[in-house]
């Protein structure tokens, strides 16, 4: 009898905890939602996702407003994300700077364990190129050179143990070489030293590469892709996998929620999401900013296969260059 009591407990239990979300789902969103931007106001991620949350609070049916949490290399964010409840009332934008964070150990709040994808909804393609001055003319110049003279080439990045620090080590990984890295404070303070002779190497995605090609400034060698890119400027230039180098690796963007978030209230997110990624005024906002030249959309299942698959990237070319956190 008292077994009969607890399983017919237990039942309830279940059924009113299923009701509860249930409502909870129906009366969702009742408020404005916080969009959380782990990046301080005015750059490229932070314009990105203002861009994409005016859209998506029509379909919502609620405002997104926007929170910028830039301190400590984006775990601030992820940590004040990580504090509110998993009411689907805090979405995280997300950059390969949480998975890198993750992959280096240096925050307690991990991020797969706790977030779950909503989708991704952009990419950037990144290019390698040099000065105009040069003696490098093509990709295979510049490999033969560094091959000969191991970390005398420079190229530089912002920060060290961040993305662009990523792409330049394991890019030269996948090729057979080293170069030394540099980092830099910003991106303007960067493109000074490319353009003044500091470094040998620019590294940047399409949208900030394009003026300097534009000018003559910049002799792009080599996009990270699959594939030649279909723009002009960039056409004749090769592929890293045409090139046998299977590095890939760029910006993108997407978005998550705390783990726990009723799935329910989850599934409105994505619907209005995908609708705001189908827009036109989304599309339009694509173009202009060149995120549209390769696919970077993910579904939620295929965009947690892609962070698996770069955390463990992430770790193997960190842990060669010894920022992983013990």
């Amino acid at each position: 009898m008292r077994l009969r009591n607890v399983i017919t407990a237990g039942v309830i239990g279940v059924f009113l905890a299923a009701t509860a979300g249930g409502a909870f789902a129906q009366n969702y969103p009742r408020r404005a939602v916080e969009m959380v931007v782990p990046f301080g106001a005015g750059g490229a991620s932070d314009i990105f996702a203002r861009q994409f949350a005016q859209i998506a609070t029509k379909y919502l049916g609620a405002p997104i407003t926007i929170v910028n949490k830039g301190g400590a290399g984006t775990i601030e964010g992820m940590t004040y994300a990580y504090s509110a409840p998993a009411d689907g009332y805090t979405i995280l934008e997300v950059t390969p700077s949480l998975p890198i964070v993750e992959a280096r150990n240096t925050s307690s709040v991990k991020f797969r364990a706790e977030f779950e994808p909503i989708m991704r909804v952009q990419a950037d393609v990144q290019l390698f190129g040099v000065p105009k001055s040069s003696p490098f003319k093509t990709l295979d110049d510049l490999i033969a050179f560094a091959k000969a003279n191991p970390k005398k080439l420079k190229i530089g990045g912002i920060s060290p143990g961040a993305l662009d620090d990523y792409i330049a080590n394991g890019f030269a990984k996948a090729a057979g070489f080293q170069w030394n890295y540099i980092p830099y404070k910003g991106a303007s303070v960067l493109k000074a030293a490319v353009l003044g002779g500091e470094l040998d190497i620019y590294q940047d995605k399409v949208i900030s590469f394009m003026s300097l090609v534009e000018s003559g400034d910049i002799r792009p060698l080599v996009v990270l892709s699959d594939k030649r890119l279909d723009v002009p400027g960039l056409k004749e230039v090769p592929s890293s996998v045409e090139k046998g180098i299977k590095f890939t690796q760029g910006s993108w963007r997407g978005f998550v929620v705390k783990k726990g978030t009723p799935a329910d209230v989850k599934k409105i997110i994505i619907d209005a999401f995908q609708k705001a990624y189908d827009d036109p005024a989304y599309k339009a906002v694509e173009k202009q900013q060149m995120t549209d030249i390769l696919p970077g959309y993910l579904k939620a299942d295929d965009f947690r296969k892609s962070l698996d698959a770069e955390v463990e990237s992430f770790s193997a070319v960190f842990k060669e260059l010894g920022l992983v956190k013990q």
